[in-house]
């Protein structure tokens, strides 16, 4: 089923004027004054008009928004209950099967967590209960931290001060943490612009939530599946994050380990003037983004 966003081809974090421009390009197309007797321009022209009329509304889309959280929810809870399936298929091995369904036990339910909210500036960083093998890396530096499943990514093939680069034991899924300050000034929104256009371009996008000081880009691009979370400090003098790439195939286990480590990034302070921000206005040294060079996020190779 197709969510109002897409009826419009936008993403769940359109504002009001992608709306508007998206609304009345599909309106020259589907508008009945020009495909006179079309039943089929003017079913579609119903649907965009109703979509319009919807995410235009603050109040109706706050309340569309919560309904599509707990389809997410529901559907997060069926892939769950797909592991097993996967296994007798050959699609994930039964160690991750195991680990998953001991997760799902303990998983916060959508009543309990709301996706998100966790990344906003002064949230509790009370991580929800697992079992041992989930543990926490902390960045005292940027005062951030994360869990993840260390049984999962059991090997560390480098860290530092600005993050570290985790490994599966199979070698074949890896787990990056980084940070940096923001020595570019860009905001949270020029920052998501510039890895669309830029590090981004050309893979399919097809998962990207965000918030005031987060957001998050997922999608495919070959064999390869790809899921980054970007968080700001509340004064955009910093920002820090990962990124976690993994084959295409086992998508259906880490799809649910990338969504938990993303519920699970705080940041343990409010993290404002301890690095002195550096002005919007000033330009982007050379276009490149405020990341560590030697954590620089990207697709792993195969």
């Amino acid at each position: 089923m197709s969510t109002l966003y897409q009826t419009l081809g936008l993403p769940q974090g359109a504002d009001r004027e992608q709306i508007k421009a998206a609304f009345r390009k599909l309106a020259r197309c589907f508008h009945p004054d020009v495909n006179a007797s079309d039943v089929e321009a003017e079913k579609r022209f119903k649907e965009i008009s109703a979509a319009y009329k919807t995410l235009m509304d603050p109040e109706a889309r706050a309340a569309y928004d919560r309904a599509l959280l707990r389809r997410q929810e529901m559907r997060r809870r069926r892939l769950w209950q797909s592991v097993p399936t996967a296994l007798a298929a050959g699609a994930v091995t039964a160690s991750l099967t195991l680990l998953a369904l001991l997760w799902a036990l303990s998983s916060p339910s959508p009543d309990q967590d709301s996706y998100g909210t966790a990344h906003q500036a002064g949230a509790s960083n009370e991580v929800p209960a697992r079992r041992a093998s989930w543990t926490s890396y902390s960045n005292s530096r940027f005062l951030f931290t994360l869990s993840y499943p260390a049984d999962v990514f059991s090997v560390t093939e480098s860290a530092d001060h600005n993050g570290a680069v985790l490994v599966s034991a199979d070698g074949r899924a890896r787990l990056r943490i980084f940070a940096a300050k923001n020595v570019t000034g860009m905001t949270p929104t020029e920052y998501r612009r510039f890895l669309l256009q830029n590090r981004y371009n050309g893979v399919n996008i097809d998962y990207a939530p965000r918030g005031k000081l987060w957001f998050v880009l997922s999608g495919t691009q070959g064999a390869e599946v790809i899921y980054e979370h970007v968080g700001f400090s509340c004064d955009g003098s910093s920002l820090h994050g990962w990124q976690m790439t993994y084959p295409a195939h086992v998508r259906t286990f880490f799809d649910l380990v990338a969504d938990e480590v993303h519920r699970n990034t705080f940041l343990t302070g409010l993290h404002c003037g301890a690095i002195p921000p550096l002005p919007h206005s000033k330009p982007p040294s050379k276009g490149a983004p405020p990341e560590p060079p030697q954590l620089k996020p990207q697709l792993a190779s195969r």
